[in-house]
Parts: structure tokens; sequence; C-alpha cells
């Protein structure tokens, strides 16, 4: 990308109910890693966050974005953002549609963190899809993925501390092997609350973790790396709920 092109500023909008995004989209369209040119693709895109963000970030990227609810909107943000023929979006379920096998670089989900038998089921349909494992769990994201990535391919996905041993497990089980992590805090005060990671597929590598990041300081205030994510997208509308799933 032109790093002396100025970014023009992002504007993503979501509907007022269902499920509405937070800080992970930035954190992982700021944590994956991707090359000029790569094919990408993101598993449950709501309103189109993660695709435009990247897109913004590298305009080369050949981007396929699924979601099984309502897509309106994400058709709107694709289009007012100028990306359409950057993006392709899906109107379907993940499980159903007919993807072509080893086609993708890097797949990217922000999926539901929820096991179905944990914690209360929103009565809000949209965010129950979107919190709970009703159409998508962790096995069946990663039994489709897997083969839908090219070989050395990528694949970065955001869930809660509680689940890592599960993902990290869930992942080497289908050859995809971790290769970072990185842990996010409300402060540097607090627990984590999610934990980001990136693996790859039949290719082992060391693995590491990342230093933590604080989306806070301990007054409220973004913290400075952060603020620096945000800028990097050129994104003002900046969402105040963390973790929040």
């Amino acid at each position: 990308m032109d790093s002396t092109k100025p970014l023009k500023e992002l504007v993503i909008n979501q509907e007022k109910t269902g499920y509405r995004y937070s800080i992970e989209p930035f954190l992982l369209a700021d944590f994956m890693s991707l090359l000029p040119g790569q094919s990408v693709l993101d598993i449950g895109t709501g309103c189109g966050i993660i695709p435009i963000l990247l897109a913004q970030g590298e305009p080369t990227l050949k981007i396929t974005a699924i979601e099984i609810q309502d897509t309106a909107q994400a058709q709107k943000n694709i289009q007012q953002n100028g990306m359409d023929k950057q993006i392709s979006l899906i109107h379907g379920d993940f499980l159903e549609e007919a993807l072509k096998p080893e086609s993708f670089d890097h797949i990217v989900s922000n999926p539901p963190y929820r096991k179905i038998q944990t914690g209360r089921i929103n009565p809000d349909a949209g965010k129950a899809l979107a919190r709970h494992e009703l159409s998508l769990s962790m096995s069946s994201l990663l039994d489709k993925s897997a083969p839908l990535l090219k070989k050395g391919g990528q694949i970065s996905l955001a869930y809660p501390p509680e689940r890592m041993s599960e993902t990290l497990r869930e992942l080497e089980c289908r050859n995809l092997y971790p290769r970072i992590a990185r842990f996010i805090h409300g402060n540097f005060q607090t627990p984590a609350k999610i934990f980001l990671v990136s693996a790859l597929k039949g290719k082992k590598s060391d693995f590491t973790v990342a230093p933590p990041l604080a989306v806070y300081n301990e007054d409220g205030t973004y913290s400075k790396e952060m603020g620096q994510i945000y800028a990097s997208f050129n994104y003002t509308d900046r969402p105040n709920e963390f973790g929040e799933k």
C-alpha cells in the first residue's frame, strides 16, 4: 500500500437492533498478517466491518464475506466505502455454502463466543446467533474452514481466554498449527477478556505469545496502542463496548 496516500475516512453504519460490533473487529484486522493480493474469507461478517477494515489497509486484497443474517447493511457499507470490486458478499449459511477448496490465503472470524450450555440466551435472535454457538460451533467452523485454506494459509480467530486450551487443541486436530496469540485486556489491572490466535495450515512453527494489549488506560481513556489501531484505519466513530458477546 502507498503509505504516502492519505486514507479516506471510513463510514461503517450498523442496525440499531440486533448484534452490534464492538472493538474486536479492529483488534483482529490489526492482528492479521497479510500480503498484497491475497484472498481472504471473513466468516460472520455482520455489517461488513472486518472486510472494510482490511480493504482500507491493503486495497489489493480479494475478500469474500459471508453472513447468515440480513446482509443489507453490509452491502450498503461496502458500497458507500467504494469497495464493491474488492469485497464479495454472500448471504447464506457458511456451513452450507459450496466454496472452492484451498482457495483462501487467510480466513478470519469473530465467531460466537459462548457454548449453548453457558449463559443466558439473548431474547434478541440476532444477538443470540452472534453470541452463542446456535448455528456455528468452534468444531463446525474449523471443520469447514480447514479445507478452504491453501497450504501454509492462516486462520485468525478471537475467543475468551477460558476457551484457549480448547481452541489450540481443536486447531491442531485439523493440522492448523498455532503461530501466534495475543491477550487483550480492558486495562492492565484486569484479567484478559479475549485472546487472538493465528494458525498456519500444515506448517508447524514456533508458537509465540505477543505482548498483551490494554484497550483502556486506568482512567477509561483509550490506551496509546488502541488509539493507534483506530487511527491506522482512519475510523473516528469508535465503539466503546469490549468483550461483551
